[in-house]
Protein backbone atom coordinates (compact mmCIF):
# COMPACT_ATOMS: atom_id res chain seq x y z
CA UNK A 1 0.00 0.00 0.00
CA UNK A 2 2.85 2.23 0.58
CA UNK A 3 3.92 1.69 -3.02
CA UNK A 4 1.03 2.05 -4.70
CA UNK A 5 0.45 5.54 -6.83
CA UNK A 6 -2.78 6.38 -5.07
CA UNK A 7 -6.46 4.86 -4.45
CA UNK A 8 -9.67 5.66 -3.74
CA UNK A 9 -11.35 5.20 -0.19
CA UNK A 10 -14.31 5.82 1.77
CA UNK A 11 -14.43 6.51 5.39
CA UNK A 12 -17.66 6.39 7.46
CA UNK A 13 -18.21 6.70 11.50
CA UNK A 14 -21.15 5.05 13.35
CA UNK A 15 -21.92 5.71 16.90
CA UNK A 16 -20.55 8.38 19.45
CA UNK A 17 -19.88 11.64 18.01
CA UNK A 18 -16.15 12.74 17.28
CA UNK A 19 -15.60 16.36 16.57
CA UNK A 20 -13.45 18.30 13.74
CA UNK A 21 -12.51 21.36 15.86
CA UNK A 22 -11.80 22.27 19.41
CA UNK A 23 -15.57 23.60 19.99
CA UNK A 24 -16.82 20.13 19.68
CA UNK A 25 -19.64 21.37 17.23
CA UNK A 26 -18.59 20.04 14.19
CA UNK A 27 -18.97 16.13 14.01
CA UNK A 28 -17.24 14.14 11.40
CA UNK A 29 -19.84 11.47 9.70
CA UNK A 30 -18.39 10.53 6.09
CA UNK A 31 -15.40 11.20 3.96
CA UNK A 32 -15.21 9.94 0.32
CA UNK A 33 -12.07 10.61 -2.14
CA UNK A 34 -9.51 9.79 -3.59
CA UNK A 35 -5.16 9.72 -2.54
CA UNK A 36 -2.24 10.13 -4.79
CA UNK A 37 1.07 9.57 -3.60
CA UNK A 38 3.09 11.18 -1.15
CA UNK A 39 0.94 14.22 -0.47
CA UNK A 40 -2.28 14.93 -2.18
CA UNK A 41 -5.97 14.47 -1.55
CA UNK A 42 -9.36 15.44 -2.76
CA UNK A 43 -12.56 14.35 -0.65
CA UNK A 44 -16.10 15.51 0.45
CA UNK A 45 -16.56 15.36 3.93
CA UNK A 46 -19.78 15.13 5.77
CA UNK A 47 -20.20 16.93 8.97
CA UNK A 48 -22.83 17.47 11.19
CA UNK A 49 -22.96 21.16 13.14
CA UNK A 50 -26.35 21.42 15.53
CA UNK A 51 -29.17 21.91 13.50
CA UNK A 52 -27.26 21.06 9.93
CA UNK A 53 -25.79 17.76 8.33
CA UNK A 54 -23.47 19.70 5.81
CA UNK A 55 -21.50 18.52 3.03
CA UNK A 56 -17.45 20.64 2.09
CA UNK A 57 -15.12 20.16 -0.59
CA UNK A 58 -11.22 19.48 0.37
CA UNK A 59 -8.09 19.63 -1.95
CA UNK A 60 -5.03 19.41 -0.71
CA UNK A 61 -1.21 19.75 -2.95
CA UNK A 62 1.50 19.30 -0.55
CA UNK A 63 1.64 22.59 1.56
CA UNK A 64 -1.71 24.02 -0.19
CA UNK A 65 -4.35 23.27 1.31
CA UNK A 66 -8.28 24.44 0.18
CA UNK A 67 -11.67 23.74 1.13
CA UNK A 68 -15.00 24.63 1.05
CA UNK A 69 -17.31 27.22 3.12
CA UNK A 70 -19.87 25.52 4.43
CA UNK A 71 -22.17 28.35 4.43
CA UNK A 72 -21.16 29.87 1.07
CA UNK A 73 -19.49 26.96 -0.42
CA UNK A 74 -16.79 29.38 -1.67
CA UNK A 75 -13.18 27.43 -1.96
CA UNK A 76 -10.98 29.04 0.71
CA UNK A 77 -7.23 28.70 0.31
CA UNK A 78 -6.25 27.88 4.11
CA UNK A 79 -3.08 28.76 5.87
CA UNK A 80 -0.78 25.73 6.31
CA UNK A 81 -1.64 23.78 9.47
CA UNK A 82 -5.26 24.59 9.36
CA UNK A 83 -8.28 22.51 8.53
CA UNK A 84 -9.08 18.52 7.88
CA UNK A 85 -6.46 17.13 5.51
CA UNK A 86 -6.90 13.80 5.21
CA UNK A 87 -3.71 13.34 3.43
CA UNK A 88 -1.99 13.00 6.86
CA UNK A 89 -4.46 9.69 7.33
CA UNK A 90 -2.45 7.69 4.38
CA UNK A 91 1.18 9.56 5.30
CA UNK A 92 3.60 6.51 4.95
CA UNK A 93 5.41 7.74 7.65
CA UNK A 94 2.46 8.75 10.32
CA UNK A 95 -0.97 7.51 8.61
CA UNK A 96 -2.58 4.09 8.52
CA UNK A 97 -0.03 2.12 6.45
CA UNK A 98 2.80 2.76 9.18
CA UNK A 99 0.29 2.10 11.96
CA UNK A 100 -1.12 -1.02 10.81
CA UNK A 101 2.85 -2.39 9.88
CA UNK A 102 4.16 -1.38 13.90
CA UNK A 103 1.25 -0.73 16.52
CA UNK A 104 -0.72 -4.39 15.80
CA UNK A 105 -1.06 -7.19 18.12
CA UNK A 106 -3.68 -10.49 19.02
CA UNK A 107 -3.99 -10.97 15.38
CA UNK A 108 -5.58 -13.87 14.32
CA UNK A 109 -7.12 -15.51 11.01
CA UNK A 110 -10.63 -15.78 11.06
CA UNK A 111 -10.99 -17.34 7.81
CA UNK A 112 -11.86 -15.89 4.15
CA UNK A 113 -15.05 -13.88 4.02
CA UNK A 114 -16.66 -12.21 1.03
CA UNK A 115 -17.66 -8.59 1.48
CA UNK A 116 -20.69 -7.15 -0.45
CA UNK A 117 -19.67 -4.35 -2.01
CA UNK A 118 -16.67 -6.95 -3.43
CA UNK A 119 -18.94 -9.75 -4.96
CA UNK A 120 -17.17 -12.97 -5.70
CA UNK A 121 -13.76 -12.26 -4.08
CA UNK A 122 -12.98 -14.38 -1.08
CA UNK A 123 -10.35 -12.09 0.79
CA UNK A 124 -8.51 -12.96 3.92
CA UNK A 125 -10.46 -11.48 7.51
CA UNK A 126 -8.33 -11.19 10.16
CA UNK A 127 -8.69 -9.33 13.20
CA UNK A 128 -7.03 -8.19 16.47
CA UNK A 129 -5.90 -5.07 18.83
CA UNK A 130 -4.40 -1.35 17.59
CA UNK A 131 -2.54 0.78 19.94
CA UNK A 132 -4.54 4.07 20.09
CA UNK A 133 -1.72 7.04 20.86
CA UNK A 134 -0.76 7.39 17.33
CA UNK A 135 -4.04 6.54 15.54
CA UNK A 136 -4.96 9.49 17.77
CA UNK A 137 -2.60 11.57 16.52
CA UNK A 138 -2.79 10.72 13.00
CA UNK A 139 -7.10 11.07 13.05
CA UNK A 140 -6.88 14.70 14.76
CA UNK A 141 -7.69 13.28 18.01
CA UNK A 142 -11.04 11.53 16.68
CA UNK A 143 -10.07 7.68 17.23
CA UNK A 144 -8.40 7.08 20.60
CA UNK A 145 -6.00 7.32 22.63
CA UNK A 146 -7.33 4.22 23.98
CA UNK A 147 -6.24 0.90 22.39
CA UNK A 148 -9.49 -0.17 20.01
CA UNK A 149 -10.22 -3.45 17.93
CA UNK A 150 -9.59 -4.00 14.37
CA UNK A 151 -10.60 -6.14 11.87
CA UNK A 152 -9.02 -6.50 8.52
CA UNK A 153 -10.22 -7.78 4.83
CA UNK A 154 -6.87 -8.33 2.34
CA UNK A 155 -7.23 -10.17 -0.42
CA UNK A 156 -4.91 -13.51 -1.42
CA UNK A 157 -1.50 -12.99 -3.84
CA UNK A 158 -2.05 -9.56 -3.88
CA UNK A 159 -2.41 -8.63 -0.42
CA UNK A 160 -4.34 -5.08 -1.08
CA UNK A 161 -6.59 -4.49 1.97
CA UNK A 162 -9.69 -3.82 1.11
CA UNK A 163 -11.58 -2.62 4.32
CA UNK A 164 -10.55 -1.71 7.84
CA UNK A 165 -12.78 -1.93 10.21
CA UNK A 166 -11.99 0.12 13.50
CA UNK A 167 -13.89 -0.45 16.89
CA UNK A 168 -13.73 2.21 19.86
CA UNK A 169 -15.47 0.72 22.93
CA UNK A 170 -17.60 2.49 24.78
CA UNK A 171 -16.30 4.40 28.20
CA UNK A 172 -17.44 6.66 31.12
CA UNK A 173 -17.60 9.38 28.29
CA UNK A 174 -19.32 8.23 25.36
CA UNK A 175 -20.85 5.81 23.78
CA UNK A 176 -19.22 2.80 21.62
CA UNK A 177 -17.86 4.23 18.11
CA UNK A 178 -17.36 2.34 15.03
CA UNK A 179 -14.68 3.28 11.65
CA UNK A 180 -15.18 1.45 8.19
CA UNK A 181 -12.29 2.83 6.31
CA UNK A 182 -12.74 1.35 2.31
CA UNK A 183 -10.28 1.29 -0.55
CA UNK A 184 -10.92 1.04 -4.19
CA UNK A 185 -8.96 1.69 -7.07
CA UNK A 186 -5.38 0.57 -6.31
CA UNK A 187 -3.14 1.40 -7.66
CA UNK A 188 -4.77 4.34 -9.81
CA UNK A 189 -3.60 8.21 -9.70
CA UNK A 190 -6.54 10.71 -10.02
CA UNK A 191 -5.89 13.98 -11.43
CA UNK A 192 -5.90 16.57 -8.73
CA UNK A 193 -5.93 20.43 -9.11
CA UNK A 194 -6.33 22.93 -7.47
CA UNK A 195 -9.86 24.67 -7.21
CA UNK A 196 -10.34 28.28 -9.60
CA UNK A 197 -11.09 31.71 -8.24
CA UNK A 198 -10.25 30.67 -4.11
CA UNK A 199 -10.47 33.15 -1.51
CA UNK A 200 -6.79 33.50 0.40
CA UNK A 201 -7.39 33.54 4.30
CA UNK A 202 -4.67 35.15 6.43
CA UNK A 203 -3.46 33.33 9.59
Amino acid sequence: MKGMVGFHFIIDRQGAPAFVDEGNTIAFRRTDGDFVAPDQTQATVRVIAPGIVAELKIISLGDDYWETNLVSGEWQHLPGGMGFNPAILFDPQVGLQSILETDLSALNLVGMEELEEVPGKKLYAITGQLLGGKLYQMSYGMIGPEQVQVKMWIAPVTYDLYRVFITEPANSGRAERTWQVDFYNFGQAAAILPPKNAIELNP
